[in-house]
């Protein structure tokens, strides 16, 4: 259980995203695995071992000790796991999005009211990258002065196996939505910590590739910040020949009064100022990268109330977006 070093953390779900566990628990000292739990019980034993491994959630609850609830199982599920992990007595760090609806994520916000004793957070890592953090900040204090339009672009491929070996990804009860939603959202979440809420967005969204699935293979939008700034967005999963997902691209190329900014959010990232001085960011946070940073963060907000960047709050501000292009399209 929970030390002044460490917290202890089960997790639902081991499927793309547990194939990295061992890699970021590796990298973090206060926080140790110690449980898992898959509906496929031969995935959970292959993340934790067969003496803590189990294919019932409740099984797990009630047999195993542990701080956090570490939900990495389908969009439409999000939801079920975090309030039965609440009711377990459980802090919940969960992947994103928050869920696939914007009512789903004010019910979630009411069950982190109702067990305010108990943290909550999402998995949107690109808040917990140096660069990533450095452009928002310097965005923030105005290094670029007057930002007059940003374009985002976010470029993976994928293949049939990828609804084939999750067939919930392509059903839009279950997934919520396609590219947009799973990849575009963690750049669009760093357009709202940068510039705030939008005003206005215009979406379009199209299945060009994967004709069967009822989710967008490519998506696109304009939005509109405070200040008549303008942000466009573009998502794909068809780039081609097909890559690694470790190649894929996601990326922020800002213009401003005096000059412009090019970040690379996905690893390894980078950052380049251009017309400007490199700018010296304070307060820069020292984590991990990535998934392990976002979950050491967590950890921290836990044993010494440090604040926490990916909150049910702020989580829940991208969902909005997201689901206002959906429906403009």
């Amino acid at each position: 259980m929970a030390t002044n070093d460490y917290v202890t953390i089960g997790t639902i779900g081991c499927g793309d995203i547990a194939s990295e566990f061992k890699a970021f628990f590796k990298m973090i000292k206060n926080a140790k695995f110690v449980t898992a739990m898959d509906k496929i019980y031969k995935r959970a034993k292959k993340i934790s071992g067969k003496d803590h491994c189990y294919d019932d959630v409740n099984e797990m609850f009630e047999k195993e000790e542990f701080d956090v609830a570490y939900i990495a199982t389908p969009h439409y599920l999000h939801k079920e796991h975090i309030k039965l992990a609440f009711e377990h007595g459980k802090h919940v760090f969960c992947e994103k999005p928050v869920s696939i609806s914007v009512q789903d994520a004010r019910e979630i916000y009411e069950l982190a009211q109702k067990y305010s004793h108990l943290k909550l957070g999402f998995n949107y890592q690109y808040r917990y990258d140096q660069n990533c953090y450095k452009l928002v900040s310097g965005l923030k204090e105005g290094i670029l002065g007057d930002i007059y339009y940003i374009n985002c672009n976010v470029y993976f491929s994928r293949d049939a196996s990828y609804y084939k070996d999750h067939d919930w990804r392509g059903i839009k009860k279950y997934a919520g939505g396609g590219t947009l939603l799973t990849q575009a959202s963690h750049i669009l979440d760093l357009l709202i910590w940068a510039l705030g809420e939008p005003k206005t967005v215009i979406g379009k969204i199209k299945t060009v590739k994967f004709t069967t699935s009822e989710v967008e293979d490519l998506g696109f939008g304009i939005i509109e910040f405070e200040h008549d700034i303008l942000a466009q967005i573009n998502s794909s999963m068809l780039v081609e020949p097909p890559m690694d997902v470790t190649k894929a691209l996601s990326e922020i190329l800002v213009f401003g009064q005096y000059g412009k900014a090019i970040c690379r959010a996905t690893a390894p990232s980078s950052l380049q100022w251009y017309g400007v001085e490199d700018y010296v960011c304070k307060g820069l946070p020292c984590y991990s990268p990535y998934t392990a940073g976002s979950l050491e963060a967590f950890a921290d907000w836990i044993l010494h109330d440090k604040p926490y960047l990916n909150t049910i709050e702020e989580s829940s501000k991208v969902l909005c977006l997201i689901s206002a292009l959906y429906k403009s399209s």
